[in-house]
Order: C-alpha cells, then structure tokens, then sequence
C-alpha cells in the first residue's frame, strides 16, 4: 500500500546555457492521467524560501537560491519546472509535454569573458560577474605588518612565473542523489531519506526553506553509494521533494539519472592561476605572488567560493614561503555551478606550486629534489605559522622525502624507466610533495572565513544492559568504513571485545546534532576524539559504580579487560555486565548519580591538523598514439596515529587513481553556447580498473597534538599531490626543448604535440 502511495518527482531542466523565460505553459502536463503536480518557479518562490550557504565568504553576492529559477536560466540542466506523478514515465511523459518559450542570451563561458567590461551580466542585480574576491597576507590588528613579496620578488636572484589551469571535473560517485521523503500527518513530520554526507544540515536547510521546524524533519543518510565531497551540499531536489510531500500527504521520490548528474551535480576544480615564486642565490624561496580566477558556474552553490579560498589559504604548501601576495577573484559563468570535490582547493594549489619548482629547478641549476628539500619547512620548526596565517601542527617533511627516495620501489622505478626508454618509448619520473589539511575546525576560526556553522562534533556511547556497547556517531560513512574504525576506538577505549561494540549513524533522530558535518578529513580526528571523551565518562561512571559495589574508593579502582578490580586486592573483578545491570537497576548507586549509561562527547580542535607526504610517479608514453600509461607509484604519507591502516592504505589508492583521471583524462568542456560535452561516460573517461599502477605505499607517523588520539585526517591526501607527480613525470617524459605542461588533463593531442619537440641540443 505504501508503495502504491509514492510519488515520483522529475525535474524539467533548462536546454539553453542563458536565455530568458518568455513564458511556460503546463496546460498538457496536468491534464495527463497519474500527474499529480506541475509547479513552476513562479509558482514556487514564495512557497520555498532561499537556501542557506555553509560558506558564506566576506562580501560574497548571491544568486536567488530558489530551487527552481523564475526569469531566467544561467546554465544547460537548471531547474525551471517540477512535475510529480505515479511513477517515473508518466512523471518523464509529463515534463516533456512542458512548453517553455525561451529567448536565448549570449554566454559567458570563460572566465575572461566573464570579466569584460562589455560581457552579459548573469545576475543583473549585481552589476558585474564577479563574486567575491579574497587576498593575502591578512593584516592582524596587535600583529607585526606582514613581509613585503613585492620587494622581496624585486631583490630575488631569480624569479620563475607560468599561467596553470586546472579545469572542471566531476566526482562521478557509483551512484547518483536520489531523495525519498514520507509524510507523516500525526505530526505532521517530514522523514527524509537522501544520499547526503550531511543529514543536519539538511534538516536545518529544509527546515529554513520550507519553514517547518527542525524538530518535525527527520534526516536518514542511507548508504550514499560515494560522495567525494559532492554530495556534502544541499540540492534543490532536497528541499522540492519535501515540500511536495507535504502538499500531497504521500511519499515522494526523486532519483538522479546518471545523464542528468552531469549538467545537476556540482563539479569542481575549474580554476587559472598566474603564480611567479622568487629565490635567493642559494636556491630558497624569497617570496610567492599568485593571481588567480575560480569559475563558480552560474551562481554560488551552498560551499560559495569556498573550494577557492583553501587554494589561496593553503597555497605556500610545505615550503617555507617567508612572503606573499596572493589575489583571488570568483566569477559567474553559464556553467554548473561548482561545489566541492575531494581535496576542496588543495589539488588546485599544489599543481601551480609543484609544476613551477619543477620549471625553476633547471633554471637554479638543480635537481628538482634538491630543490624541494631546501625549501621543505624543517622538523624543529613545528608548529609553523605560514605566510598566510595557517598553522601547521606537525610534521618531519624532508624525512619522508628521504624514505620515498631510498625505497626499493624507486630503484624498480629507475630500471623500468630506463627498459622503457631503451625499448624506443617516452618515459618520466616525477616528483611532488603535498600537505593535507585536515581536522577541518576550530569554530572560533569559522566566523573569521564565512562558514556559517561550527567545526565541532559529538558522539554518544551508550554500555547497554548486558554490559555491550552502542556507539552513535554523527559522521556519515560514504565508503570509508568509518563504522569499522570507530568500532576499533570504542573497543580499545572500553577494553572489550570488538563485537562487543556497535557502531550506529546517519539519523538525526539517533545521532548528536554535528556542525560541520562529514567532510574535510575530520572523522578519524575529531569525531574520534569526541568518541574518546564519550568512552571515558562512560567508563569513568562505571569505575565509580565498581567502586561503590566493591566497598572501595574510585581511585583505588582500575579498568582492564572488561573489568573493574581494586588495585592489588587480588579479588576477582566486576564484569561490564554486573556494573551495568547495576546501573539501570538503579537503586545500588552512589548517592546522587543518575541511573543508566549514556553519555556524550563532544570535541572542538584548537587547530587545524595537517597530514603530508610525497608521490613519485613513472609514465610510459606510447609516441604513436600520445596515450600515457602510470605503471608505478609510490606514495609516502603521514597522518599521525591510524586507527585502521587497512582502512588508510585503501583511502590512499583510491584518492591516488582520481588524481590520475585529473591529471591526464577528466575534463567537462563547454562550447561557445555553453553547452557540455560530456553528458555520460562515453565522453567522460575515468580511470578503469586495468589502468591502476602499482603502488608502494609506506607511513611514518607524527601524531597531532590537536586531537585526543593523535590522528589526522586521511580522505584527501591522495588525489592532492598525484596529478603534479604524474604531470612532472610526463614533462620529464619529453624532448628538453618542450614547453611546458601547464594544463590538466594532459589529453593525448598535447603530448604529441611535446614529442614533436626538437630534442635541446
């Protein structure tokens, strides 16, 4: 019966990149058997209210927020109408018989475009396509005035400058969003069901959106078949299913088709820096200038301009940058606007970065490695404040850089580099060096860089009846195995077997209300250590019932293997399960304390934690075709204490092939109208399982003094620095006299077009 009830909402999706709505006429939609609602964004803008933005940048413009846009549209798959049917072909026979009269506009598809004095506007109302604009050093009041890079570039002894783009990517999770909303008329009470990274910030956008309260939306993250930061924002989709529900008094759901994901979900990337470093006679660095243009799409998605103030932010790397001026300007282009993607501005700042040391090291007269080395900030110099106010926690960068270099891999690596070459084929080895920021917080900070919410987490643990363990995390597993890493910590906390332990998410029903959500390499650190302060007031609760049951004093009371034992008596312990029969039972218990075993953990980082490492890559070029190969890769990495190295390696590998689809196959182009050229995987090549290389991964470990256990984070570090290496590996790959690669992806005509370089004589 329930069944029968659901309704399944499609969405019609604009086909023009710009163009004003003349008119929209929804006559032949309704009158068709098994529809039941056609909504247009007229219809709708006053019935659902603007979104919310999570990053919500100094002096940022917005676009109208409205789930479905009303004059006009400002890129290829907007939402301009709504229709909700029985089923998913009377709801798709009903879109198409949608009339929508358009008058198309010229399009802003570049970046450069976006900038003419002379160029359409996408948003009237503002004047201009710009967005916001960011910079760097950040003058603090009490603070000495930050260095001068102006002088400190004019007196370099040598200074190296090249123009780099990282172009638009798509996270292409295994499956698309799909949103299933019940409505419960008792309440009345929304049950949302949604592929989201998020499920309180979905609550709290619903909720502001539709004006229902937070306490009648339940949020339920299901398996969400991959995110990759994608599925970290909300959706129009998200707030129309909802809304629909509860003027229909039935289920309804939503389900992105993988066609539709392209032009619908946000992609990221999409940036063009000019960055020109500066060095001294011996090689260091003096000073950092970089300007540089995010493409936003159409309008700010939920993150803004986020993804492009972490490049500015975290531009210096793990180098010792005394000086800097770093200018960023977001524009609107008719584009799907960008949101996050695995690594959120990292890859983008340390592609510029690696590939121009690559570029400066014959220029110095070094090795690249060499260079890298003078350069790597210095283990006795943690913490380390950056040029641009980022502090970094700890880490012994030229160590691992050392490891990477005297492993047997990178001697494998040489001989095959050299078979190759004999062999009459191109082949490379590159180098690049990254640093990962993790443990995404404090909220004091959050306010100072426009993210409306607050970087802590909290976690419950509850010791059951029988003595076993319920812990109930706010994170969101999205293939991470979270629930088996948190699983490990709860054990080791509460010296119990591991299944002993279970590990519950994804409600907000069940789980504690989380600020910033799952995203920014955060789980392992901070909702771990919020899992530790739950652990130890449960077991500390318990040690003072053991205490009390056993006559002794709590301090005199220890905690091992499941048991509580008074120190030295030589007398058998109290099992969990007599402690915490004792403790529901409820009336053996020290004088004031409260019955039961629940307990909560909350924890707020006083600073950021930064993972870091090396990746050294081989390429293998076939000269016919331009078609480029990655047999090898190894990949140093510390992220402090691993709760699950299994769990590291495999984060590793995965976030390493994604860098690789970057760096030489991934890209959605744009034609001059603005439409995509990739709507599917016919035109959108991502790496497949036979073109995965070998890879050495290896770990030393430097705990953060920012989190309870000592662990960063791990989810990003992967794809950060692989497209560089994989990159310089292929610039070494080429003729000497070849220009250099500033782009990415490295498509196979621009490699033909590098070995058709005369070789330097």
């Amino acid at each position: 019966m329930h069944q029968n009830r659901e309704a399944t909402l499609v969405v019609l999706r604009s086909p023009h990149a710009h163009a004003r709505i003349v008119s929209i006429d929804t006559t032949a939609a309704r009158a068709i058997d098994g529809v039941y609602a056609v909504a247009t964004g007229a219809e709708l803008f006053d019935e659902i209210g603007p979104q919310q933005y999570l990053w919500d940048l100094p002096g940022q413009k917005t676009g109208h927020g409205r789930p479905l846009t009303v004059d006009k549209v400002r890129h290829v798959g907007e939402p301009v109408a709504v229709v909700v049917a029985r089923d998913q072909y009377v709801a798709e026979d009903a879109r198409d018989a949608i009339e929508v009269v358009y008058q198309p506009l010229p399009a802003v598809t570049t970046v450069d475009q976006a900038l003419d004095p002379g160029a359409p506007l996408l948003h009237e109302e503002w004047g201009d396509n710009v967005q916001v604009r960011a910079a760097w050093p950040v003058a603090v009041p009490g603070l000495p005035e930050p260095p001068d890079a102006g002088a400190a570039l004019a007196g370099a002894h040598t200074v190296v400058r090249e123009t780099f783009t990282t172009s638009r990517i798509l996270a292409t999770s295994m499956e698309t969003r799909g949103v299933v909303c019940d409505y419960d008329p008792t309440g009345p009470r929304l049950t949302i069901h949604t592929s989201t990274q998020s499920p309180h910030q979905i609550r709290e956008g619903v909720a502001a959106m539709l004006g229902v309260p937070e306490n009648r939306i339940r949020v339920i993250a299901p398996d969400v078949g991959g995110a990759f930061g994608m599925k970290a924002v909300l959706y129009p989709e998200e707030a129309l299913v909802p809304y629909f529900a509860l003027r229909l008094r039935r289920p309804v759901r939503f389900t992105e088709q993988r066609d539709e994901s392209f032009v619908a979900s946000t992609p990221s990337r999409d940036q063009r820096m000019e960055l020109e470093i500066g060095f001294d006679a011996d090689a260091r660095i003096v000073g950092l200038r970089a300007r540089y243009l995010i493409d936003l799409g159409s309008a700010p998605s939920t993150c803004g301009a986020g993804t492009g103030w972490a490049t500015g932010a975290l531009l210096c790397g793990p180098y010792t940058v005394p000086a800097v001026d770093i200018s960023a300007t977001a524009v609107v282009t008719n584009k799907t606007p960008l949101g996050a993607y695995r690594g959120f501005g990292q890859p983008e700042a340390n592609f510029p970065l690696e590939r121009l040391l690559d570029i400066a090291a014959p220029q110095l007269g070094l090795d690249p490695v060499e260079l890298r080395r003078r350069n790597l900030i210095p283990p006795e110099a943690f913490p380390f404040t950056t040029a641009t106010g980022q502090l970094l926690d700890s880490g012994d960068y030229p160590q691992m850089l050392d490891l990477a270099l005297d492993r047997p891999a990178y001697a494998d690596m040489l001989r095959e580099r050299d078979e190759i070459r004999a062999a009459g084929r191109p082949a490379g080895i590159g180098i690049a060096f990254f640093n990962e920021c993790t443990n995404f917080g404090p909220s004091g900070v959050f306010p100072l860089i426009g993210i409306t919410t607050g970087g802590w987490d909290a976690t419950s643990a509850t010791v059951e009846p029988d003595g076993r363990v319920r812990v109930v995390s706010s994170q969101t597993p999205m293939g991470q195995d979270l629930e088996t890493a948190f699983a490990q910590l709860a054990a080791d906390r509460f010296g119990v077997p591991l299944d002993h332990v279970t590990v519950r998410f994804g409600d907000t029903d069940s789980s504690h209300y989380t600020a910033y959500a799952s995203g920014a390499s955060r789980a392992a650190g901070i909702a771990g250590s919020s899992l530790i302060l739950a652990a130890d007031k449960a077991v500390d609760k318990m040690r003072r019932i053991a205490a009390h049951l056993l006559e002794a004093d709590p301090g005199d009371v220890e905690h091992s293997d499941g048991e509580f034992r008074v120190r030295g008596a030589g007398a058998a312990g109290l099992s969990y399960a007599t402690v915490a029969a004792a403790a529901y039972q409820g009336g053996n218990l020290p004088e004031g304390m409260e019955p039961g075993l629940e307990t909560l953990g909350a924890f707020d980082p006083q600073a950021l934690a930064f993972s870091y490492g090396v990746v050294v890559a081989l390429v293998d070029v076939d000269p016919d075709t331009g078609q480029v190969r990655v047999p090898r890769m190894i990949f140093g990495h510390d992220c402090g204490n691993q709760l699950n190295p299994r769990i590291v390696d495999a984060q590793i590998v995965g976030g390493a092939l994604q860098g690789q689809g970057a760096a030489l196959t991934e890209e959605i182009v744009y034609d001059e109208s603005g439409q995509p050229g990739a709507t599917g995987f016919a035109d959108y090549l991502v790496p497949i399982a036979p073109e995965i290389p070998e890879l050495d991964v290896f770990h030393t470990v430097t705990p953060t003094p920012f989190a309870l256990n000592g662990a960063k984070g791990v989810g990003e570090s992967g794809v950060i620095a692989a497209p560089s290496a994989i990159v310089n590996a292929l610039q070494d790959a080429l003729p000497a006299g070849a220009a250099p690669l500033t782009s990415i992806p490295v498509l196979p005509e621009r490699v033909l077009d590098g070995l058709a370089t005369e070789p330097a004589r």
